[in-house]
């Protein structure tokens, strides 16, 4: 068995018998006197194609992420060289196996049977996801391929079909629904006839994370991608990826336990997430104490307009609030208001919407307006009618 071990690029050109050790050489020097990059000077020297300079930055990234043998990467860029394919065809029809590839393959074709993407756009987001480690939903939302809100829809579907509640045919119905109206996919299957997927006090780690904003919404989707392709509990992923510490995702369990239990409301936990996040703390209550907690009022007052809401809720950044104060200020009407905001891109008609249907809500006494605030971030996460998610929040 070969000893080759290293992941450097000239070191992969040379020994997989794409370029010579001493054509490799040449264009090292070059490439420091021309300061450009290797790979450019030898496809202007007539050395590799562009299609083998990108198989061997794909074979480079998998051999340093530990996803492919080295010996295995150097017989699949013979392949390239060889065939004249592209290295992801090359290794789809070897009999080498890369899991988290796998299961974006799998993620993309779902999502391209459901109408979300193109198979161009599937080709394009898997050479660029091997080259650089990003997870494919990840990349296709950064090409702009497919919406945050879908991905998240993608790998729901995924997760339901591997654990066996829905068939592929069902997510695949399902999915195309979700990304042509913008609803939750799991509120789509059960008004189909499918049965909950989750009890109602079940509040899933990553949208408490989110919820108490100790992790963006695209970091999730990074991480839920990864966790399942690699059948990894999604807290041991945040770890692994440095994005949380140890202690801090054992508190969210725990207090994904309190919800469960109905101890405690999803706002609660999040807050209580947020001071240990702060201090240091862990997340540690008996069950009498958890029980004599008392969720803390933010407001005394309630908002007369979307303006004020606006500002208790923290929407949106100083800079726009103090454009909107101004524009309220000199035009004493709200709905001019309301077309600045939606004009200036600051808020889409349809967050302006829920803002106003909610406060309405306030004003009547049907919610409180800590109960917006929840309602709120969480719409800003699945979307859809912000009436009904008030009302399968039980409110």
């Amino acid at each position: 068995m070969s000893q080759f071990t290293s992941s450097q690029l000239g070191d992969l050109l040379s020994a997989s018998g794409l370029v010579k050790r001493e054509n490799i050489d040449g264009a090292l020097s070059m490439s420091g006197t021309r300061r450009q990059p290797l790979g450019k000077i030898l496809i202007e020297s007539g050395l590799m194609t562009e299609t083998e300079l990108l198989g061997t930055l794909q074979a480079q990234n998998l051999i340093r992420e530990k996803l492919l043998e080295s010996d295995a990467a150097l017989q699949l860029l013979a392949n390239v060289r060889q065939s004249g394919k592209s290295f992801v065809d090359c290794l789809l029809e070897s009999s080498y196996r890369v899991e988290a590839l796998d299961f974006g393959i799998a993620l993309g074709r779902l999502l391209i049977d459901a109408g979300a993407i193109s198979e161009e756009a599937l080709r394009e987001a898997l050479d660029t996801s091997i080259v650089s480690g990003l997870p494919l939903a990840r990349v296709l939302i950064l090409h702009r391929d497919l919406s945050e809100q879908t991905a998240y829809a993608g790998l729901t579907a995924m997760l339901l079909v591997k654990e066996g509640h829905i068939a592929r045919s069902e997510a695949v119905g399902a999915l195309k629904l979700s990304h042509m109206h913008g609803e939750n996919i799991e509120e789509i299957l059960e008004f189909g006839g499918f049965k909950k997927f989750r009890d109602g006090n079940i509040v899933r780690l990553g949208e408490l994370l989110v919820l108490a904003e100790l992790i963006s919404e695209i970091d999730l989707l990074t991480c839920v991608e990864r966790s399942l392709a690699l059948a990894m509990p999604l807290g041991q992923v945040l770890v692994d990826e440095g994005i949380m510490a140890e202690e801090l995702v054992q508190s969210a369990l725990r207090a994904q336990k309190y919800i469960e239990q109905g101890t405690v409301d999803a706002l609660r936990a999040a807050q209580m997430l947020k001071y240990c996040a702060r201090t240091g703390q862990l997340l540690e209550f008996s069950l009498e104490e958890l029980a004599s907690i008392k969720p803390r009022q933010f407001f005394e007052e309630r908002p007369a307009d979307q303006v004020e809401l606006l500002e208790l809720m923290g929407l949106i950044s100083n800079s726009d609030l103090d454009q909107i104060k101004l524009v309220k200020q000199e035009a004493s009407d709200l709905h001019k208001v309301e077309s600045f905001i939606i004009e200036k891109g600051i808020l889409s008609p349809e967050a302006l919407e829920a803002l106003r249907l909610g406060l309405a809500m306030v004003h009547s006494e049907k919610i409180s307006l800590e109960q917006l605030v929840f309602a709120m971030h969480v719409w800003l996460w699945e979307r859809g009618d912000f009436g009904k998610l008030i009302k399968n929040l039980g409110w």
